[in-house]
């Protein structure tokens, strides 16, 4: 099922791709806000976002810093012919529907939106909400100002106590830092700071990397649960029956 990877790490390593083991990590990408309104917001992405899927959104000028979560109500290509060349690589376009937020909220994304509205005479109004969706949405002066927070899935290919071997479809950055989680069987979910320790390209998959990621700020709980799982698999590798 799993065979040892022996080499001169502290940590003794594991192949586990045939288990299937998956994670996610969170990336944080650039976007340009077309249109935004108390409930949603239009804007251009460099990556398509999943229908369904809720986003992390921070809306900056030089005096606010709105931190958002937005459901994609729809996504779409969108042509960058006619958009200015700095925004060339903003290949998709997608709306978002914003939930829950709470008054404070509300009101600071109230004064961003008229303190950028194109046109001056408009005049936002908060209490103009029917349902979960605003009777407007306004076009702002203020593009290119979001960051993203999109999550994406990898397949684990080795793993140890000390970092992992994923497959990725993007080039990381040596030292590159990020929230990642994976799920071992048993459904039990590891949560940390994982940093890139290396890169090369996949010799299997065309356009994928094959990624070292150390383990680092690991909260103690889960590190117990991957003790507990690499003990299995030493057990197991060592043809002692595991319960």
């Amino acid at each position: 099922m799993m065979t040892p990877f022996n080499n001169t790490r502290r940590h003794r390593r594991f192949v586990v791709d045939l288990m299937h083991i998956e994670g996610k990590a969170v990336f944080t990408c650039e976007a340009a806000v077309d249109n935004l309104s108390v409930s949603g917001v239009s804007l251009l992405t460099e990556r398509v976002l999943m229908k369904g899927s809720s986003y992390a959104l921070n809306i900056t000028d030089d005096h606010m810093d709105i931190t958002l979560q937005g459901t994609v109500k729809w996504c779409s290509d969108h042509d960058t012919a006619n958009g200015p060349p700095e925004q060339a690589y903003l290949k998709y376009a997608a709306g978002l529907e914003f939930a829950d937020l709470d008054q404070e909220t509300v009101k600071r994304l109230s004064r961003f939106i008229e303190k950028h509205l194109i046109d001056k005479h408009s005049q936002v109004k908060i209490h103009g909400m029917s349902g979960v969706r605003c009777n407007v949405r306004f076009d702002l002066d203020h593009k290119g100002t979001a960051l993203l927070d999109v999550p994406e899935t990898y397949g684990v290919r080795k793993l140890s106590l000390g970092g992992m071997l994923i497959d990725s479809a993007r080039d990381l950055a040596p030292d590159t830092r990020l929230h990642m989680e994976i799920t071992l069987p048993g459904n039990a979910r590891i949560d940390f700071v994982g940093r890139v320790a290396s890169r090369v390209p996949s010799p299997e998959r065309t356009g994928h990397f094959e990624v070292g990621i150390e383990f680092m700020n690991m909260p103690e709980r889960d590190k117990i649960r991957l003790k507990e799982f690499i003990r299995r698999l030493y057990l197991e590798d060592a043809g002692f029956p595991v319960a």
